[in-house]
């Protein structure tokens, strides 16, 4: 049994069964065994790959939607550009190109030591931050690349007498999930169980929409926007728990401190908790739709007009897997925060105002 396996197993044992998000804590932040503090997740060598290190398209787009938008802010000379959770470097040096020398702060908000380190080498003159309390109070625009699926998620199901919270406990040595009525099943008892089936399972996100809450606040108090790229749904899609090692899904359960552990994003929520904070909301739309708007089939052909054949054939591949439905292009869904009365950011196909809708 791994340290961090016993640290959860020893925290059960003091306080009986936890909740799927207190295990995903643990499991992912814990000082000094958590996943996302002394892991490699990312590469080839990692549990997975993410969009920056599959098309340098990505980051360029991204970068060319940051240039617009500090346009449309009247081009802020204080102005930073913020990564929430920086990966290797890959996309805010795509980001920095596209920039040049027109924006000279970048900032990346991360607590795992070995990507930091991969940022150091690949970002020019960053800053690092482990928390979005710490950062400069300036106008910003952040950037979330499947960001919003770390947070830890509670998961509910509804069982013939009551709504119940689905747990972490152990038998046999082993962890297992376990259903037990507590103080959160039964405060949103009276919401959910009257649509709800017996069976069903649904998931809310609080730290997410604490995130959301704060996020929206800091740009509503000093300017800017934001723009998430994650897959998710806008519908209840039941249980969405997963957890991924060396490229492939494992039980959730079976390895903390050495898997990733992720839920979809419930768009729907997430975009609903940024309206109910008064500033507008653009999008969600399907990433292959913003890209192409975007133009990232333009810029294919670009580089492809200075590329041999070998890279012209990786720059297909790369982008198509962002772009095509039946991989990344439909899951993927972006969606974007701005303050009010700003004008719209390019890319999106409707928006919802703090007071109105734009078809």
């Amino acid at each position: 049994m791994t340290i961090l396996k016993r640290k959860i197993k020893n925290i059960i044992l003091e306080k009986g069964p936890i909740s799927i998000a207190d295990f995903m804590k643990v499991a992912l932040t814990d000082q000094n065994n958590g996943y996302y503090r002394k892991k490699m997740p990312l590469g080839s060598k990692g549990d997975f790959v993410t969009a920056p290190d599959i098309s340098q398209i990505f980051g360029e787009i991204i970068g060319i939607w940051i240039l617009d938008l500090w346009i449309k802010l009247n081009k802020p000379k204080d102005i930073q550009i913020v990564d929430l959770g920086g990966g290797r470097g890959t996309l805010l040096s795509d980001v920095q190109r596209v920039l040049k020398n027109k924006i000279e702060n970048y900032i990346i908000i991360d607590i795992s030591n070995e990507l930091i380190k991969l940022q150091k080498k690949n970002v020019e003159n960053v800053l690092h931050f482990e928390r979005l309390n710490d950062i400069p109070k300036k106008p910003t625009i952040f950037i979330g690349n499947e960001f919003l699926d770390t947070f830890p998620v509670n998961q509910f199901i509804l069982k013939e007498d009551c709504l119940k919270e689905i747990c972490v406990n152990i038998e046999n040595e082993e962890l297992i999930f376990c259903h037990k009525i507590t103080s959160l099943s039964k405060l949103i008892s009276s919401q959910k169980s009257a649509i709800l089936k017996v069976n069903d399972i649904f998931e809310i996100n609080f730290e997410s929409r604490r995130f959301i809450k704060k996020i929206s606040n800091f740009i509503k108090d000093n300017s800017g926007g934001a723009i998430f790229f994650d897959y998710g749904y806008k519908i209840n899609q039941g249980d969405t728990l997963q957890a991924i090692k060396e490229n492939q899904f494992v039980n959730p359960l079976d390895y903390p401190g050495n898997a990733d552990i992720t839920s979809h994003v419930d768009f729907t929520d997430i975009t609903t908790q940024a309206k109910n904070n008064m500033v507008n909301v653009w999008g969600p739309d399907k990433q292959s739709s913003f890209l192409k708007k975007m133009g990232a089939r333009e810029r294919l052909k670009s580089l492809e007009n200075i590329s041999d054949n070998k890279i012209k054939e990786e720059l297909r591949l790369g982008l198509n897997r962002l772009i095509d439905l039946d991989q990344m292009g439909e899951l993927f869904k972006v969606f974007a925060i701005t303050s009010n009365k700003f004008p719209s950011p390019e890319g999106f196909t409707y928006a919802t105002r703090s007071s109105y809708i734009v078809e």
